[in-house]
């Protein structure tokens, strides 16, 4: 059975010593030759999916050295980040679950620009709405609306 926090898998990985703070959020990135090789890869990397954002929710006591930093890792539990973003107002509703895809939108100094093109979710993936935020002023007059979603697993998506 999978321990959940408000309906979000807690995954158990690891984080530099420097980094083990409640509520720090990273990104999971590519990987090294060394990460590949190493007796801790299934813990570490293994369960993180590339491009998504995690929040470190709690720190255990557990450390272990890393070849690659050099230096000592913590043992800690996550879960996939909220994220805010735009989404066409037709489909912003709270509670809702939608199908998430980015918005077509190539202005790059708009001040929107990071809403509408979010780190974290991928086109196709199902997200449950969580909070309306508010209209959103449009360069190009598209009727849009920012959220915050989080981002349903497989195993989740039942409980909605």
């Amino acid at each position: 059975m999978k321990s959940l926090i408000n309906g979000k898998d807690i995954i158990v990985t690891m984080v530099s010593k420097n980094n083990a703070k409640l509520g720090y959020r990273f990104i999971r990135q590519g990987s090294s030759e060394e990460c590949l090789r190493c007796s801790f890869k299934h813990i570490c990397i293994d369960k993180l999916e590339e491009g998504r954002i995690y929040q470190i929710v709690n720190i255990r006591k557990n450390e272990h050295y890393c070849k690659l930093i050099n230096d000592k890792v913590k043992v800690v539990e996550v879960i996939e980040s909220n994220i805010k973003c735009t989404v066409p107002t037709r489909i912003a509703f709270e509670g809702s679950i939608i199908t998430y895809n980015r918005i077509t939108c190539d202005e790059i100094k708009c001040i929107n620009f990071t809403e509408c093109n979010p780190i974290g979710l991928k086109d196709g993936d199902k997200c449950k709405l969580v909070r309306k935020l508010g209209k959103v002023n449009c360069n190009k007059g598209k009727s849009l609306t920012a959220v915050v979603l989080f981002r349903i697993s497989s195993f989740n998506v039942k409980q909605f």
